[in-house]
């Protein structure tokens, strides 16, 4: 073999080598930029992991008081009905007790002498329609105090209770 040959195929090996090593260090050099890239990601990722674990709580949080307020305004909508119910009950106790008040003014008018009614019924036997008592005068009354009423024999009394 020639010593030119030898030098080139020494020269082709060299350069073959010098290649290999410049790729091998290339690949060295780019998978330590990807482990750093990737090491920045982690970061980043584990900063956005508190965020989000953060975000996660509120989310509960704000679904546990909203469970909390339905609760409560079930209750309040049952409350509601119950005294809707309540306030018909007392309605109706107070309307017989209105129809039962009545009778008894019509019961003690019937009684009453010096009351005089008509033959036409009246909506409320108390009215001065349906009287011809003396309105002007005091009227004697059996426990031996006197009336000015001029509405008839009787005052309708002032309901003050509250229900």
């Amino acid at each position: 073999m020639d010593t030119m040959t030898i030098i080139w195929i020494i020269v082709a090996i060299v350069v073959v080598l010098a290649v290999i090593a410049l790729l091998v260090a290339a690949s060295r050099k780019r998978n330590e930029r990807r482990h750093q890239e990737a090491d920045s990601i982690r970061a980043k990722a584990q900063e956005q992991t508190s965020v989000v674990e953060k975000r996660e709580a509120l989310a509960e949080e704000t679904a546990a008081k909203a469970r909390k307020v339905q609760a409560e305004a079930e209750a309040k909508a049952a409350e509601a009905k119950r005294l809707q119910v309540d306030a018909q009950t007392h309605r109706n106790t107070a309307t017989t007790s209105r129809d039962d008040l009545k009778n008894e003014w019509k019961r003690a008018d019937e009684l009453d002498p010096q009351v005089k009614t008509t033959d036409t019924p009246s909506t409320d036997a108390r009215t001065t329609d349906a009287r011809t008592a003396d309105t002007g005068s005091a009227t004697p009354r059996t426990n031996g105090t006197t009336s000015t009423n001029t509405h008839g024999a009787h005052a309708k009394p002032t309901d003050t209770t509250s229900t």
